[in-house]
């Protein structure tokens, strides 16, 4: 029983010890602790999201009872941008490495498409060229957690960039199909309904006179966890792949008693104090 109750005290004692910071110059005791300087808050953002084309998909196949006649299929991936909107809460430290994370919610939208074409070459001369365009609007719920190093290059301006995971879910699909190219065994109508990854992101920090931090993000998926059969980031849609990245404005509000609030000077109240004569 005693060796039971021995392990919990230990643990409770080194994160004690881990948590106390002794002041410099001062020698007060296991009691003092030193408050941590943090900027903290919540923040809302708004911006685009854009998904880049990744590759193409060209294949030619001859016709096996007529060898003079030839087939090219060719999948060309397009880009669009759509809109995001987010929300959620910061919190920034003065510790050496990992002295910035967020978590929050994002609604995304992601649109691209893919022009399909197929063309029959008769004796290696073009004699038909059909063609079909295929889109898709997919709406997501997106969770996130970030974790980041700041540096700050001046009082006003700070840089941060880390890494972060997110958990998105697409409540609306929006998707027009093309064909599939033969023996394309990678041919999907779009990303699977959940969707976890491994993102990048890098930020520019504004601080303003006020307690608000503007902070322009941009950010993309580097490896894909949910599901895991294809690590590879960029997401499929038909017979192509597209890189999704996120644009954003973040307007960042501080707690008061944040490190980065703007000081009071002079007499805020409008307090008379008198001129020390008694009037």
């Amino acid at each position: 029983m005693k060796k039971l109750l021995l392990l919990p005290l230990l643990v409770i004692s080194i994160t004690l010890l881990g948590q106390y910071k002794k002041p410099k110059g001062k020698n007060n005791g296991i009691y003092n602790y030193s408050k941590e300087q943090v900027d903290q808050g919540w923040y809302f953002g708004l911006g685009l999201t854009y998904t880049a084309a990744y590759n193409n998909y060209t294949a030619e196949f001859t016709d096996t009872l007529n060898p003079t006649i030839d087939y090219k299929y060719i999948a060309d991936p397009k880009g669009k941008f759509g809109a995001l909107a987010e929300i959620g809460m910061f919190k920034m430290t003065e510790r050496r490495f990992i002295n910035y994370r967020d978590f929050g919610l994002t609604w995304k939208w992601f649109r691209g498409g893919e022009d399909f074409t197929t063309e029959t070459y008769t004796n290696d001369e073009v004699t038909s060229s059909v063609s079909t365009e295929g889109s898709f609007g997919d709406h997501l719920i997106s969770g996130h957690l970030n974790f980041g190093y700041r540096f700050d290059a001046s009082d006003k301006l700070f840089y941060v960039n880390g890494l972060g995971i997110n958990a998105d879910y697409h409540l609306i699909k929006g998707r027009t199909a093309t064909p599939q190219i033969p023996n394309n065994e990678d041919y999907v109508a779009g990303p699977d309904a959940f969707v976890g990854e491994l993102h990048y992101f890098f930020g520019i920090g504004f601080k303003t006179s006020s307690r608000l931090i503007i902070m322009p993000i941009i950010e993309t998926p580097i490896l894909a966890l949910m599901p895991f059969n294809h690590i590879k980031s960029t997401h499929p849609y038909n017979n192509t792949r597209l890189r999704p990245f996120m644009l954003r404005v973040r307007f960042m509000f501080l707690k008061r008693g944040s490190k980065s609030c703007p000081k009071v000077y002079g007499n805020p109240f409008d307090i008379d104090y008198g001129n020390g004569n008694g009037n």
